[in-house]
């Protein structure tokens, strides 16, 4: 019985404990997560970053952001899934901020 309470206990820590990705909307201020952002995010190529109103960088991704032109900067509006890690945007839609 000890036993089979304390594997519970441990299932139940473990599931508690776990990040899972989240569904959301951010205003981030877009860049590259390589020249303006490799401080935090340790790219080492060109790639969409955005810096959330908390300073956190995340690298932005999908087939939303192919065509946007990251280097040029600016607030945008993102929607889409924060990795389970908090790294990654795998964004669904992205617009400028009104």
């Amino acid at each position: 019985m000890k036993r089979a309470f304390l594997m519970f206990a441990s299932l139940v820590l473990a599931v508690s404990c776990s990040t899972f990705a989240a569904d959301g909307e951010w205003t981030v201020t877009v860049g590259c997560a390589h020249c303006n952002y490799e401080k935090d995010t340790g790219a080492g190529s060109c790639a969409a970053a955005g810096k959330t109103a908390d300073g956190k960088v995340v690298l932005l991704k999908g087939d939303a952001v192919k065509d946007l032109k990251f280097k040029k900067g600016g607030d945008f509006k993102v929607t889409g899934t924060l990795s389970a890690d908090g790294k990654t945007i795998e964004v669904k839609t992205i617009a400028p901020k009104a």
